[in-house]
């Protein structure tokens, strides 16, 4: 597994990914010399923000996605995305940025997988099934996460850690924006996650759709800065407190330190690789690609010497 890891680390290079630097291999153990991410992770961002808004979140997807989009450029599929592998890299101009990290569970796609693994949490419906599986798990991933950002609760949950009623919702895939939490969100977040969260794996969103949407690349965006009361819902949820450092098996690991608390943790910048799509249904509903409407191609990977931020940005 750790040979696995490492293989894809040393092929990855993209802004948002933490970046393999050396490797170092005795006989005992193997150690990862990666990029030092020390402005903690996602949820340390938000928990720790004086100010967070829909904005800030749509930046955050935008960083996620770019990242995403990358890998599945290679036909690589993470499997583990979750708030815990989003760090937050601190810029010397003071702005910020995210990077995915452990890819423990990384793998190259050659055809349907069928291993279960993941998180509960963020595991899409076809790995449970064991019908077989691809990227699109890391959407689906993606798509959930977008959700907390957005109200700090996850679409499917059970009470207490009842795992397999979990599992039949996120099966079911009845997704619901209930109120008041998402009264002040906008219609376009919302047709977002539903394309993001489609049970049927062929209906739901690439990277590049995500991407493309006018609520990540800024087009749908209510230039309205309302505040989202979502850290207390996450720590409550998440039972989120200060980290303790682990070490995997053969791989030493130093934990990131918590997020500087700013005026402010996220501003906005331009980028020139976002492209805009044409509007998309601003509807809760499922929703599938517009017909006709034909994204650029997977492959559009991106240098590790540009940063990516989304034109209306605050990473």
């Amino acid at each position: 597994m750790i040979q696995s890891e490492v293989s894809i680390l040393r092929r990855v290079k993209h802004p948002n990914i933490v970046l393999l630097i050396e490797e170092m291999d005795t006989r005992s153990e193997l150690y990862l010399v990666m990029e030092l991410v020390k402005g903690g992770d996602l949820f340390d961002a938000i928990t720790s923000s004086n100010k967070y808004t829909e904005r800030d979140a749509s930046c955050m997807l935008f960083n996620l996605a770019s990242a995403i989009k990358y890998l599945h450029s290679l036909n690589i599929v993470h499997r583990d995305i979750k708030p815990e592998n989003l760090l937050v890299y601190e810029h010397q101009d003071g702005s910020k940025s995210l990077k995915l990290g452990d890819f423990g569970l990384a793998t190259v796609v050659n055809g349907p997988l069928y291993a279960v693994c993941g998180t509960p949490t963020y595991v899409a419906p076809e790995i449970i099934a064991e019908t077989g599986y691809g990227l699109k798990v890391d959407i689906w991933a993606a798509g959930i996460i977008t959700y907390i950002l957005l109200c700090g609760f996850p679409p499917f949950r059970s009470s207490g850690e009842d795992q397999e009623a979990l599992f039949e919702q996120i099966l079911k895939g009845e997704l619901d924006f209930p109120a008041p939490f998402w009264d002040n969100i906008s219609a376009s977040a919302k047709a977002l996650i539903s394309g993001m969260l489609q049970v049927v794996v062929e209906q739901r969103y690439t990277a590049v759709h995500v991407i493309d949407h006018p609520w990540v690349n800024g087009d749908g965006l209510s230039e309205r800065e309302h505040q989202l009361p979502v850290a207390g819902k996450i720590k409550q949820h998440f039972n989120y407190g200060p980290k303790i450092s682990n070490t995997t098996a053969g791989v030493s690991v130093i934990t990131a330190t918590p997020l500087d608390k700013k005026e402010h943790v996220f501003r906005r910048r331009c980028h020139q690789d976002v492209k805009h799509a044409p509007n998309f249904p601003h509807s809760t509903n499922p929703i599938v690609p517009p017909a006709g409407f034909t994204p650029k191609s997977e492959d559009g990977s991106l240098s590790s010497a540009h940063t990516v931020r989304s034109p209306t940005s605050p990473l």
